[in-house]
């Protein structure tokens, strides 16, 4: 009996491919943003997702194309950020060529676009990603007053196309807070094209974090950490904190750089707070400096949701934070935190105060809470299979269209 010929091995699966699009990336920026994405880009990693990061490169010591595991970062040259437009708008066009010419040229290896922040860096990745009929998912950056697509709309050169662009074009949008996800239903987003996806953040091991109030007498160590920008009103955050008087045993670290940094240690100094409101250099080992911190302080004035706020959280470091987007999604006010209304000053020291107040067991129960906010609702991990979960719905979609 003639043997039957072998049959070709079926082909092997391809692992699941995203594009991430940004508009800044580590090394040339180390927001809360990049931060994030490198973040799930690791996570993703670890269930078998290969991705690729494409951003500006601004600086020209910058390296044209990194590996990192399953991560491949390609850097595009533009004089500018892509997403500032106006006097800019050379660059934006030198970007929509030069992204629109990669994902057209790499379209049979990845299988998702995934766009960081509505702004304007996002038009050409919605614009290419419906001619070539891929999937693009678009995560908001910030809700409300700063909300991307407002402010989008709000250029001068072609803002409402823009945005309009954006509102019709994009598959999916990603809102991360409450207050994001209302700002898309009012501009007339339908519910099915909205998912509630928060941001992640990577939970250390319990026995890291063990630690133990030092109150009774001690200074009460108050940290913040994070870009010196406008938005963030950390004058209002050093004024808070002299309003607690020169015999008040507290102590505030500041920890970043950023385009306010000069102006803020003059103005500590000016209050007489030397030695009181201590600025340290960006650092990579958070989470020493987390341990070492009695309470995380924002009064940011805008936010998406805070990556700041989560990594505190998740090291067991009580919150005392303005309630900007994302924070009622995160916080139960006096439970795992303490909230007060952005741009109140009053209350942001009557906020203070009743932390410094606060007992042993009290602050203990708080930190308590605060990571087992962190690590049942937001670890890395959980935020990353939820991705998986919602790139392959929208293949799905992309493949009943087509």
């Amino acid at each position: 009996m003639t043997p039957k010929p072998a049959l070709p091995p079926a082909p092997v699966p391809r692992p699941l491919h995203i594009v991430m699009v940004l508009p800044t990336y580590l090394p040339e920026s180390f927001g809360g943003a990049e931060q994030q994405s490198r973040k799930l880009c690791e996570a993703l990693e670890q269930l078998g997702v290969d991705v690729t990061v494409l951003a500006p490169r601004l600086l020209a010591a910058t390296p044209v194309r990194e590996s990192r595991g399953r991560t491949t970062i390609e850097r595009l040259r533009v004089r500018r950020a892509p997403n500032l437009g106006g006097r800019h708008m050379a660059s934006f066009l030198l970007w929509s060529l030069k992204l629109g010419w990669w994902l057209y040229t790499e379209r049979r290896r990845y299988d998702v676009i995934h766009v960081i922040h509505g702004r304007l860096h996002a038009v050409p990745a919605a614009v290419a990603g419906r001619l070539l009929g891929k999937p693009i998912l678009v995560k908001l950056g910030r809700g409300g007053a700063h909300f991307d697509l407002k402010i989008v709309r709000e250029k001068r050169l072609g803002g409402p196309f823009f945005s309009r662009l954006l509102t019709d074009l994009s598959t999916a949008f990603v809102a991360n807070s409450r207050e994001i996800a209302d700002d898309l239903q009012a501009i007339g987003i339908a519910d099915s094209r909205i998912h509630r996806l928060p941001n992640g953040v990577e939970v250390p091991p319990a026995a890291s974090r063990s630690r133990v109030p030092r109150f009774g007498g001690a200074p009460v160590r108050f940290l913040y950490f994070g870009r010196l920008d406008p938005e963030k009103a950390l004058d209002r955050m050093i004024r808070g904190f002299a309003a607690l008087g020169a015999g008040t045993r507290a102590r505030l670290t500041i920890v970043g750089e950023g385009a306010c940094g000069a102006q803020l240690r003059t103005l500590a100094r000016d209050l007489g707070l030397d030695g009181r409101v201590v600025f340290l250099p960006p650092v990579t080992d958070v989470g020493r400096l987390l341990l070492d911190a009695d309470f995380h302080v924002s009064t940011s004035l805008s936010e998406g949701m805070s990556n700041a706020l989560l990594e505190a959280m998740s090291w067991g470091t009580p919150p005392i934070a303005s309630r900007v987007s994302g924070v009622d999604d995160i916080i139960t006010g006096g439970v795992s935190g303490l909230v007060f209304e952005p741009g109140d000053d009053a209350g942001y020291v009557a906020a203070l105060t009743t932390a410094m107040a606060l007992t042993p067991a009290e602050w203990t129960a708080m930190s308590q809470a605060a990571a087992d906010t962190a690590r049942s609702r937001f670890a890395i991990d959980v935020v990353a299979e939820r991705h998986v979960d919602l790139y392959s719905r929208l293949m799905l979609v992309g493949e009943a269209v087509a």
